[in-house]
């Protein structure tokens, strides 16, 4: 007996390769051969999530598709290892659509400052604030109105130097809910972020190396419950799994973060009866 053959309507035959490829990014390139229309619903997924180290994969990527496509295509970005300033530019000028961004370059320069108030829909940011403002010797941190992508940024990591001159940056971030201090513990400053940020939920001590020296949770002195400390060697892939929506240090600080909080309640409830 002939079965007939289900034709689906097209959208969902499109929801349903979006999900497949979103599940696994190792699915993507073998969609992308069932049919040019597949091709075109699913090759964004592998612009979605960009990581550069290397010079030569980033200048292959900007002359592998057209700017407008990269515009609108990459959403999450993290740059590291041996990039020219130059590509660097180019690769923040042209994908302008960036709602996460790491910068781990190594060489963070206040000449970014124009290229990221370009990112309007930027939420997410690592940097090393310290060197981004002028480090040690041309320190200068704008006023608000140079710093527009300030506004909307919710989740920021900084790593590096964070001296006291540079703290009032923190209350230039009126959306931030999510800071963490990488590889820093200075009990001072996490009070005085607590007192600057209206907003802040979580407040992340991270530590990327091991050292038996590291302040552990539980061990600080700081007793808001808003405070997490946590390891996490793998700070790369650890991002990288953030971006494509697995779980990540974020996610782990915010459930340690409602575990206090019951613990809280709890032990009110228990005072009080």
């Amino acid at each position: 007996m002939d079965v007939a053959a289900v034709t689906l309507p097209t959208e969902l035959e499109r929801i349903i390769f979006e999900l497949a490829a979103w599940q696994s990014r190792e699915t993507v390139f073998t969609l992308i051969l069932v049919a040019k229309k597949v091709c075109a619903w699913i090759e964004p997924e592998l612009y979605r999530v960009l990581v550069f180290k290397l010079h030569e994969r980033a200048v292959r990527m900007l002359q592998s598709k057209p700017p407008e496509f990269l515009r609108q295509h990459v959403h999450h970005l993290a740059l590291f290892g041996t990039l020219e300033r130059v590509n660097v530019a180019q690769i923040l000028s042209t994908c302008t659509s960036i709602r996460n961004l790491a910068l781990w370059t190594g060489d963070t320069y206040p000449e970014l400052v124009p290229l990221l108030c370009k990112l309007t829909n930027l939420q997410r940011l690592s940097i090393d604030l310290f060197d981004f403002f002028g480090g040690e010797t041309q320190l200068r941190i704008p006023p608000c109105e140079e710093l527009p992508f300030f506004g909307h940024i919710t989740h920021l990591d900084v790593f590096g130097s964070i001296p006291p001159n540079l703290w009032p940056v923190f209350a230039m971030l009126p959306r931030l809910t999510h800071l963490c201090l990488s590889d820093t513990y200075l009990p001072d400053l996490i009070r005085a972020a607590f007192g600057l940020c209206e907003r802040l939920e979580l407040l992340v001590v991270l530590w990327t190396y091991h050292g038996h020296s590291h302040v552990q949770e539980g061990q600080s002195e700081i007793t808001d419950p808003r405070l997490c400390i946590i390891s996490c060697a793998m700070i790369y892939e650890d991002w990288e799994f953030g971006a494509r929506g697995k779980a990540d240090f974020w996610q782990q600080g915010e459930e340690m973060v409602e575990m206090k909080r019951r613990r809280i309640t709890a032990f009110a409830e228990v005072v009080s009866n």
